[in-house]
């Protein structure tokens, strides 16, 4: 799906307006995306915008004129994201207000780096290989002791 350059640009004079000097950019989902650290919260899609929503704030957001569920491909809808539509982000205010809401969404996620399925079975993995080569070398101390010493010796 293409994007709305010139929603990019509101986007970008919006976090300019909010003090917001560190985000970064790039494509994401096809849209133009907007990052704090290596987190995303807006991304400029098609017309409209999607926002990263704080948890407690999701269910009010969702009441809000020109507001749904972000869901990729119709299936289940994305944690806290909400699609805002062109019309509810006319008016650079309320673009600033939608802004300002996903900064906060992104702020609430929990420090640190999340990990993933295949980050933490490879830390399984790294874990059970560790405990072989150990058990390994156990084992060979142990036959060592065990071995008769040639007389002499």
């Amino acid at each position: 799906m293409s994007y709305d350059s010139g929603l990019v640009e509101r986007v970008r004079d919006a976090l300019h307006r909010l003090g917001e000097r560190g985000a970064r950019e790039r494509h994401v989902f096809g849209g133009w995306g907007f990052l704090t650290g290596k987190s995303t919260f807006a991304i400029v899609w098609g017309d409209g915008v999607i926002v990263k929503v704080a948890p407690d704030e999701y269910e009010g957001s969702l009441l809000k004129p020109g507001t749904t569920p972000f869901a990729p491909g119709g299936d289940r809808p994305m944690g806290t994201w909400v699609v805002v539509s062109d019309e509810a982000v006319a008016d650079d205010p309320e673009l600033a207000e939608w802004v300002a809401c996903a900064l906060r969404g992104v702020r609430a996620l929990p420090a640190g780096p999340l990990k993933t399925k295949k980050a933490t079975a490879k830390s399984a993995k790294s874990a059970k290989s560790a405990k072989s080569a150990k058990s390994a070398k156990s084992a060979k101390r142990r036959t060592a002791a065990k071995r008769p010493k040639a007389p002499g010796r």
